[in-house]
């Protein structure tokens, strides 16, 4: 079985929502604040913009705090690798926090791929 084609997700607000909830309750486990607008045309851009700051400070003063958002997201060490190799001309914590972005995305589109089967 193949996994569902993400790409048609990306506009669906419901998805996008979903999506936000998401990391707004992954944060909150480990005290971090996420707010959401509600506008799924700048949902990206809204969450990069919480969740990067977060990941550098977390990054400077908390290492264990980000290894423990990492697993709660389910990112493994190999995705990580990949993704630093991949766009390794970005700061570690812009690659991070759209590596984060894109595992919740893909997190909310399996569950609604599988809910309707």
């Amino acid at each position: 079985m193949s996994l569902p084609d993400i790409s048609k997700y990306i506009n669906r607000l419901d998805i996008i929502r979903q999506v936000s909830e998401q990391v707004i309750k992954d944060f909150e486990m480990f005290g971090l604040e996420i707010k959401f607008s509600g506008n799924a045309y700048s949902a990206y851009e809204e969450l990069f913009e919480q969740v990067c700051p977060h990941l550098e400070k977390l990054l400077h003063f908390n290492q264990s705090k980000f290894l423990g958002i990492l697993y709660r997201i389910d990112l493994s060490e190999e995705q990580v690798q990949k993704a630093v190799r991949e766009n390794s001309s970005e700061p570690f914590p812009v690659i991070m926090t759209d590596l984060i972005l894109r595992r919740e995305l893909q997190k909310v589109v399996l569950r609604e791929h599988y809910k309707g089967l």
